[in-house]
């Protein structure tokens, strides 16, 4: 008779973690995965094994682990963990701009607005390519709404959008961001060369110059 060996909840952990930590992802997330059958509400295990999946391309089950994992903190009122599960995530996933929304929607909860622009200003930095224009345009027009002074994310904005060719809009943004700033020098300059690349001429050359 064979008899299936048993189960061993420490020892199963310790050799996810050796494999782990010597690169041998695979045996990894067969530890990890273990460990979950016989405990489907460990969220620590569920965060770790969700990038694991991720980097053997097992995408779909990567998601759903961060999102358990979050989920379980969540509803167990550790909203800290929740965003530290969201912020790994999103560093695995750059493209679900969800996962900087919900962290974001969370600060505001808490507070921390400041916080929540951080955190959607981290999500378009790692958007920089073509095809990820609109998803880094969505997060910065998030960005103004919490914060409608903000010059950085103002500028980029404006930049974006000339690049996809919507020219009115970024020109109305720098205008109104103009009258926010006042005559901080510095900052008029700025503002100034972005929309001289909008609508080059001779009068936004001296606009730049002068910061006027």
């Amino acid at each position: 008779m064979f008899w299936r060996k048993s189960y061993d909840r420490g020892k199963t952990l310790a050799a996810a973690e050796k494999a782990r930590s010597r690169g041998r992802v695979r045996k990894a997330v067969r530890c990890y995965l273990k460990v979950l059958e016989h405990d489907p509400a460990d969220h620590v295990v569920r965060s770790k094994v969700a990038p694991l999946l991720a980097r053997v391309g097992r995408w779909d089950e990567s998601r759903q682990n961060f999102d358990k994992a979050a989920n379980g903190y969540l509803d167990a009122g550790f909203t800290p963990k929740a965003i530290a599960v969201w912020t790994v995530a999103a560093q695995t996933f750059p493209e679900q701009v969800e996962y900087w929304e919900r962290i974001a929607n969370e600060q505001v909860k808490r507070g921390k607005r400041q916080d929540a622009v951080l955190a959607l200003l981290q999500g378009r930095s790692m958007l920089g390519s073509k095809r990820q224009r609109p998803l880094a345009v969505l997060l910065l027009r998030q960005v103004l709404e919490l914060e409608p002074g903000h010059v950085d994310a103002t500028i980029d904005l404006a930049d974006q959008l000339r690049r996809d060719g919507t020219r009115d809009e970024a020109k109305r943004l720098l205008a109104g961001l103009l009258v926010r700033i006042g005559k901080v020098r510095s900052l008029r300059r700025r503002v100034r060369f972005a929309q001289f690349r909008i609508e080059p001429s001779i009068r936004g050359v001296l606009d730049w110059a002068l910061a006027r």
